[in-house]
């Protein structure tokens, strides 16, 4: 079987922060390659596979502290399998090949293949299980190139496996998701790749007929987990004071009483929760995608920081200014809801850092003057 451009990245992983990026970055390379064949390439590691969906590999593969982000996946109720269901539904509206592993890989030829986004490079979660396919190792293709890839956890200071390193020197065209992944790149290919926007930012949902609005208006969205018990109080004495609901977006097998409604997962498709990003009042979030979703759809919103995730969005938030704002007090929801986002500048800013993205696909794709 031939395709003309593969995209690898985690195929039916049930969260949908990857969700959306893997949906984005099909549609957007469609959109440039226009009659070309671009394929999701459904593939995850077996190993990675159970961790979702077998009881047994997430309970040995887990620490105890975060087993209930996962918990409900394993437990077979009707609620579960609903929620599994409106996943495997998602991912396979996305056009995608059949079924591959290191097994028949070599049946399968691509004249181009693209790894990313998300943390395909993170070879130290035990749960990736050092997929080599996530290097673009295998692959019956001429050309490997990396859009928005990320080494996640990986120190930039790390020794990088030889296997990494050979994946790399091999790749044509190399961008990253973040500065500490364009590092590690450059240490080994000696040229600095250029750092992209997420997918989630190419691909205009806003105009998306797949988006679904949600019934209920007039509310402020909650996303996120450790929110502080100062964060929250705050938030409900907003609520209160301007006659807003909240509601809630289970994230992490939440159980927020504080809320007006809380929407479980088997309730919720991937494009129902982008819909209520869309025709939310304003939003209080922890998460990296609650912060991009905000900031596509043009919200005010209140970000409770934790260093994980800031570390993902410091430089950008300074970019647009809004660094400070975030920084300085998490509590202060007040100060962050009534700010006067100033979208006028924040959207030339990612006008054109978009461009400088899409220019990059453009290149790596081989597109000159409209041509494919």
């Amino acid at each position: 079987m031939k395709y003309d451009i593969g995209i690898q990245t985690f195929w039916n992983v049930p969260n949908y922060g990857t969700y959306a990026q893997a949906y984005a970055l099909q549609k957007v390379l469609q959109e440039l390659n226009g009659d070309k064949d671009v394929r999701q390439i459904s593939h995850l590691d077996q190993h990675h596979f159970n961790f979702y969906f077998n009881r047994k590999a997430y309970l040995r593969d887990y620490p105890i502290w975060k087993k209930a982000f996962w918990k409900s996946f394993f437990i077979k109720t009707t609620e579960v399998e609903q929620k599994e269901k409106n996943f495997l539904s998602a991912y396979d509206m996305i056009p995608h090949t059949d079924m591959i592993d290191i097994n028949n890989i070599g049946n399968y030829q691509f004249d181009k293949v693209f790894l990313g986004s998300d943390i395909v490079w993170d070879y130290s979660v035990k749960v990736f299980n050092k997929d080599s396919l996530l290097f673009g190792q295998g692959f019956n293709t001429e050309e490997i190139n990396a859009y928005a890839a990320s080494f996640g956890t990986v120190p930039s200071d790390a020794d990088l496996p030889d296997n990494v390193v050979q994946a790399l020197k091999n790749m044509r065209y190399i961008s990253v998701r973040d500065e500490k992944s364009a590092e590690l790149v450059e240490r080994v290919t000696g040229v600095r790749p250029q750092v992209v926007l997420d997918p989630t930012w190419l691909w205009d949902f806003n105009k998306d007929c797949n988006i679904v609005k949600p019934e209920e208006e007039n509310y402020i969205l909650i996303y996120g987990q450790d929110f502080t018990e100062t964060f929250i109080n705050n938030l409900i004495s907003y609520a209160k004071e301007y006659k807003k609901k909240i509601i809630a977006l289970d994230c992490n097998d939440d159980h927020y009483d504080w809320c007006d409604r809380l929407i479980s997962q088997d309730e919720l498709s991937p494009f129902q929760w982008i819909g209520y990003f869309k025709y939310a009042e304003k939003v209080a979030t922890s998460t990296f995608h609650g912060v991009t979703l905000s900031l596509i759809f043009n919200k005010n919103f209140a970000f409770c920081k934790t260093n994980f995730v800031m570390a993902k969005v410091d430089k950008f938030l300074q970019e647009l200014n809004l660094f400070d704002l975030f920084d300085k007090n998490q509590n202060d929801v007040y100060g962050m809801l009534d700010h006067d986002f100033n979208y006028s500048f924040i959207n030339d800013i990612i006008m054109h850092k978009k461009e400088a993205s899409l220019e990059f696909l453009r290149k790596a794709c081989s597109i000159e003057d409209g041509t494919k």
